[in-house]
């Protein structure tokens, strides 16, 4: 694949899709929001009424300003109200990085309202009003707080309207505001419908695809199954990915993901300390299951020996499939990390989650701690994801639990209700793991002893 995570503290992007965006996110500025044709579903408030549904999916809106330039294209006020997590709006910079702003939805008709949910940017307000109104011009406050604290925010309102706004007066530091999401609930107006979430797994799970890689010596791995992925490398990367020959079959039920130190006439990669030259010095393998198998929720498991020397980043992982399907760029797409290591940490592995608020060196993760270097043995790592979160696990002890709602109250919006494909590669090289030294040992390989899905 062509985008790539890093984990919490010291990781970085393996696609870079604008420096600015990524000082952007450090800053708490806004960043770059591409429209998705899918909506993904949201789940009513905590607490909320049974008769409550959501009003303002899809609905008009307006704002105050908005930004629309390199670093938020296009973050206009009906991003707020698509359903879409890694969508948003934003003040603009040249005359909305002021007080008072505002976002305000047209429900389409009078309804009583009893609950708003904003899902704020790093840009959030910390005073701000919820108001209402019958003709979008006179508007009467129905909540009002002067200690907002950002992320995802319920508020239970009390009132009748047809027009909802969410008034900002005292904003949380010197840029705008913005918000993935601004959600009204209540009774009346005239909803449109969102799309469902998609299923959770089954209880118990049942196995939906899998790959034990029993096969001839030699042969590719299957292409029912799986798609080469080559070419260059991200983040100072050293490899080439071949179309071929770098990922095959052991006859033994392994896949194997070989790295050589091997010399692509014709290439460029950053220098290698080694030889000093730009011309890629490491050929490796990188394989998906774009288009051939993508999907939404499961338990998602592989038995690997990692290939473990300084300079080495092998990876198990999965990356949204709107990268491919809508072209939209890292890290709006979503990526789930569920195995990765570094040869110089020789016994750690780490699991991370990306998106489009937390990202990069700001990736929410965790690691693990094997007993002895992770290319000793074969180890299974695994998620178990649903609609309410994340378990990462390695052997069946736990990494790193991601409620939902937590991840959504202190980090940022989840972004992970629609399909993904599997991701396996080894990178050479790279920001995080520094290149291959003098100690380095090659070929290196991965081994892949089956790769499975439940749902």
């Amino acid at each position: 694949m062509h985008a790539w995570k890093p984990r919490t503290r010291r990781r970085r992007p393996r696609l870079v899709v604008a420096l600015v965006a990524c000082l952007a996110a450090v800053l708490g500025l806004t960043t770059l929001a591409v429209p998705s044709t899918a909506a993904p579903a949201s789940t009513a408030p905590s607490g909320a009424a049974q008769d409550e549904v959501l009003l303002s999916y899809d609905k008009p809106a307006q704002s105050s300003t908005h930004q629309h330039d390199g670093t938020c294209w296009e973050c206009v006020p009906a991003r707020a109200f698509d359903l879409d997590p890694a969508s948003r709006w934003a003040t603009s910079p040249t005359d909305g990085w002021s007080d008072p702003g505002w976002i305000s939805v047209d429900l389409g008709a009078p309804a009583t309202v009893s609950r708003v949910v904003l899902q704020w940017d790093p840009a959030y307000a910390t005073a701000y009003q919820i108001q209402l109104s019958d003709d979008g011009q006179n508007w009467r406050t129905a909540y009002e707080t002067t200690s907002g604290r950002g992320f995802r925010e319920e508020v239970a309102v009390s009132g009748t309207g047809r027009y909802v706004r969410m008034y900002g007066t005292q904003r949380s530091g010197p840029y705008g505001y913005s918000l993935w999401e601004f959600q009204v609930y209540g009774t009346g107006g005239a909803p449109t419908t969102p799309p469902p979430l998609p299923p959770d797994p089954g209880d118990p799970p049942r196995l939906v695809w899998s790959d034990e890689f029993d096969g001839a010596a030699g042969a590719g791995p299957d292409p029912a199954r799986w798609s080469a992925d080559p070419g260059n490398g991200r983040n100072n990367e050293l490899q080439m990915y071949t179309a071929s020959g770098n990922a095959f079959l052991d006859g033994s039920g392994n896949l194997v993901i070989e790295s050589r130190r091997e010399v692509t006439p014709g290439s460029t990669c950053p220098v290698d300390p080694l030889s000093g030259s730009t011309t890629c010095q490491y050929t490796s393998g990188r394989i998906n299951t774009y288009g051939k198998f993508d999907f939404t929720y499961g338990r998602v498991e592989a038995r690997i020996r990692v290939a473990t020397t300084r300079g080495m980043w092998p990876a198990f992982w999965m990356l949204g499939s709107d990268f491919f399907s809508e072209g939209r760029p890292w890290p709006y797409t979503g990526e789930i990390d569920i195995m990765e290591h570094v040869g110089h940490e020789p016994n750690t592995v780490h699991s991370t989650l990306h998106a489009p608020a937390y990202f990069g060196a700001g990736g929410h993760g965790d690691s693990y701690e094997l007993p002895a270097p992770a290319g000793n043995d074969f180890h299974v790592y695994a998620v178990e994801w649903d609609s309410r979160g994340m378990v990462f696990t390695v052997d069946d002890q736990v990494v790193h639990r991601v409620d939902r709602a937590e991840l959504e109250r202190t980090v940022g919006p989840w972004v992970f209700d629609h399909d993904f494909f599997i991701i396996l590669n080894t990178a050479v090289g790279g920001d995080w793991p520094g290149p291959p030294d003098g100690s380095s040992v090659f070929p290196q390989r991965m081994l892949v002893d089956y790769v499975r899905v439940y749902q």
